[in-house]
């Protein structure tokens, strides 16, 4: 399916979002709903992933790094998914966002935080070099001390960060 324009597009994520409220997961009670999380990418995603050839249901149980969601998503762009580059961008941050695997932070390296969070480049780097000079993170406030991270992006990252 081809969606020409924002006006598509939206159609699609709405028509998308009604099929979403009456599907249930497989094996679950049949009353029960499907819903993704809320978070900035949430409508495109539901747009573009609960289409033709699969649904959410498909994801929604499944947590990877980073860079498997980025493989999942070349995969699905291979396989004729439609999207902007801009579109697959905000998928693909919302699914590590609420998909994604858990970094303990006090014990990665760059690599690690890197293939976990979705940071801007240079960040995970931050997080090392600041914990290194610091010591532990004892919380989240702890970790937002680190200078250039962005807060809301990471917010919505919060549960892939463990302390321990």
């Amino acid at each position: 399916m081809m969606v020409r324009s924002a006006a598509g597009l939206l159609a699609v994520v709405w028509v998308a979002g009604v099929g979403l409220a009456a599907t249930s997961a497989a094996g679950a009670d049949p009353g029960a709903r499907q819903e993704l999380p809320p978070g900035q990418g949430r409508d495109l995603t539901l747009g573009m992933c609960s289409g033709e050839c699969h649904g959410v249901e498909k994801f929604m149980s499944e947590h990877r790094s980073k860079s498997q969601w980025l493989d999942t998503i070349d995969n699905m762009k291979h396989e004729g998914a439609k999207g902007t580059d801009e579109e697959f961008k905000a998928v693909t941050s919302y699914l590590i966002a609420h998909f994604g695997v858990q970094v303990k932070i006090n014990q990665a390296t760059v690599k690690q935080i890197d293939d976990v969070l979705d940071l801007e480049p240079g960040q995970a780097e931050a997080i090392v070099k600041y914990r290194e000079a610091n010591g532990p993170f004892a919380d989240w406030k702890a970790l937002m001390a680190v200078p250039g991270l962005d807060p809301k992006k990471l917010e919505e990252q919060k549960s892939n960060v463990i302390f321990s």
